[in-house]
């Protein structure tokens, strides 16, 4: 019987072999039928753990659901230090920022006591840790991870120190997720989401999640967005705030992510992992733009303009007139938007003001141009609107842009170009809270306009970028170096900081912009600053009055006092900027005053003629503005 089926299965395969003899060609032949050498099969070596692991190891990172139980399983083991690797071994009880990554067969888990955490990632991202002061970055080709810490919640504080939870839902409904919580602003800029938003228990924690996908996004390297919000259950004071973008789905890998998060002692003190970036002059530029640039790195004093409210023409006039500065401005200031609710701006008014109230290139005694430039066609209106970001990505603004490249090629002077100002903000169409929680989208569009207007020929921008020198949201993933778009991008430093003076004295110039400029100092020393927009006010007739959850009137202008005072404090630091003491002063080369009042609608009828902030320098304000014309003949004498 056994015979019989041998032969019948021979009969059965015969044909077979035959076909595949044919089907495989001249493979067939007999010098191809030798045995293959084992020496030409590529294998991998074995991995070996790897030893270093074993030095810095602990029982606390252990994540057994993923394969990392110790050492021994452990292949490569990378330490950094103050946000760089370091083949050195940490120092105990260090107060520095020791950070760990432990990579096994799979995935890598990462330590950073700092913040006090571990995480399991997947497969062997590289970690980036420049900014580890208030973030961490961990990259696959795949996927793109930024993990930060966030404790700076003001609101709902009781007296034991810890936060309720209506202060943490405001925080969060306020300066988290307003806008990816908002499905009209999701569609209203083609995202969609690829799961329900969740919260849910995992472990000791509460996690919210939000899935998304940029539609559209062939040019977006990453387009799904998958962002947790972690805390630990009934605890509001802190939580861990996860943006994770991918080129694929990844809902299940953000899940696993979240799964093997663990707490651990918080040790060291969070730290960059870089000094100050390079100051770098663009090689295109003209050689009056250059000159330019170079004469206000070497400038020892602080040139002035200002914005004139409603860029009137009788205004401005009026202002650098001999009734009132009796100057000539430094710089001329003006904004240009995008464009309004779907129509481009037209840049041609623009530049016509440009040549009348401009035109100079820092050597001809003319104002150069400062033009403010954003990313917006809603005015910054935030709530559910459009936001030109994703398309800029997407290069459907690329004509637009490449014309609006002709008039500044047209122009041909330096040009001062402050691009989207206070970013660092919940504020404006370009602020992260816009951009699903990442800050890189802002340096995208950066870059992306950057390079396009290189492409067009255009040599005369000095591109500045231009934080608000507090952060708002308070948080560490919106911080301002969040959004540096980089050194080959950025010539210049913008900051702003005002001094609204409606209620008792006012603190000074000097400690106002000590502690704004020293945040920026180590970083950016090696650049030319400009005070993009500032100003002391003279004391509006309406103040918000929060024990009345309401306005009150009051008498305007009552300040002006205070405000004479905190300029002739401003001119001291101006005229002492190069002198000890005054560092903090040193690289600030510019500064326009913002001479534009805000407004309010005190009586709820629609109409916003109550003046909050009272900045505009005008003929009730003349002896602040007899301050700034003493100053500014000095300079020019």
């Amino acid at each position: 019987m056994k015979k019989l089926l041998r032969t019948m299965l021979c009969l059965f395969l015969t044909p077979l072999l035959l076909l595949a003899g044919c089907a495989g060609g001249n493979n067939t032949s007999s010098e191809n039928t030798e045995p293959a050498d084992p020496s030409d099969t590529p294998s991998e070596e074995p991995k070996t753990p790897d030893p270093r692991a074993e030095a810095v190891w602990s029982s606390d990172y252990a994540d057994e659901a993923n394969g990392l139980t110790g050492p021994e399983s452990i292949f490569k083991a990378t330490v950094y230090e103050n946000g760089n690797a370091t083949d050195e071994d940490p120092a105990p009880a260090s107060d520095n920022d020791v950070r760990l990554l432990f990579t096994g067969e799979a995935s890598t888990r990462a330590v950073v006591p700092a913040e006090g955490y571990c995480v399991t990632l997947p497969g062997a991202p590289e970690a980036d840790f420049s900014l580890g002061k208030f973030r961490s970055q961990y990259r696959t080709e795949d996927y793109c991870l930024t993990l930060t810490y966030e404790n700076q919640n003001p609101y709902g504080k009781q007296g034991d120190g810890s936060t309720s939870k209506d202060g943490y839902d405001l925080y969060m409904r306020e300066w988290l997720v307003e806008q990816i919580d908002d499905t009209q602003f999701l569609s209203n800029n083609q995202i969609m989401r690829t799961r329900a938003v969740q919260e849910v228990e995992v472990g000791d924690y509460t996690v919210k999640s939000y899935c998304m996908q940029i539609n559209l996004a062939s040019k977006i390297e990453m387009p799904f967005y998958q962002i947790a919000i972690i805390r630990p259950t009934n605890t509001y004071n802190y939580f861990y705030l996860i943006v994770m973008k991918s080129k694929k789905r990844m809902n299940d890998a953000l899940d696993d992510v979240v799964a093997s998060f663990r707490e651990i002692p918080m040790v060291g003190t969070p730290a960059n992992g870089f000094t100050s970036y390079e100051c770098k002059e663009n090689p295109n530029w003209s050689e009056e733009t250059k000159a330019y640039y170079e004469f206000l790195q070497n400038r020892t004093d602080v040139g002035f303009g200002a914005f004139h409210e409603g860029n009137s023409d009788e205004y401005t006039e009026w202002l650098w007139g001999e009734e009132a500065l009796n100057a000539t401005p430094d710089v001329y200031m003006t904004y240009l938007h995008m464009g309004w609710y779907g129509t481009y701006a037209d840049p041609k008014e623009t530049f016509d003001r440009a040549d009348a109230f401009a035109g100079g290139n820092g050597f001809d005694g003319k104002p150069v141009f400062n033009l403010t430039y954003q990313f917006t066609e809603t005015n910054n209106a935030t709530g559910g609107v459009y936001t030109p970001m994703f398309d800029i990505l997407r290069g459907r603004h690329d004509d637009y842009f490449r014309s609006l490249a002709g008039f500044m090629k047209d122009y041909a002077k330096p040009i001062i170009f402050r691009v989207n100002n206070e970013m660092n903000t919940d504020w404006t169409d370009y602020c992260g809270m816009m951009t699903l929680l990442d800050p890189d989208i802002f340096q995208m569009t950066w870059r992306h306009v950057y390079d396009l207007f290189e492409e067009e020929g255009v040599n005369n921008l000095i591109w500045v970028i231009n934080p608000i020198s507090t952060t708002c949201p308070y948080c560490n993933w919106g911080e301002a170096l969040c959004y540096m778009p980089g050194a080959d991008y950025v010539q210049m430093l913008g900051l702003t900081h005002y001094q609204m003076n409606n209620e008792g004295a006012p603190a000074s110039f000097q400690t106002m912009y000590t502690e704004t400029a020293n945040k920026m100092l180590p970083y950016y020393e090696n650049y030319p600053w400009i005070l993009g927009e500032f100003a002391c006010g003279a004391g509006g007739n309406a103040v918000y009055d929060y024990g009345l959850n309401g306005y009150r009137t009051t008498t305007l202008g009552r300040n002006i006092g205070y405000q004479t005072q905190w300029v002739e404090g401003m001119i001291d630091c101006f005229e002492h900027s190069q002198d000890p003491g005054y560092e903090f002063c040193s690289r600030i080369k510019l500064a326009v005053w913002f001479s534009c009042n805000d407004y309010a609608d005190v009586d709820g009828d629609g109409q916003y003629t109550d003046i909050i902030n009272y900045l505009k320098l005008d003929e009730a304000c003349m002896p602040t503005i007899e301050k700034l014309r003493d100053y500014l003949n000095r300079s020019d004498s």
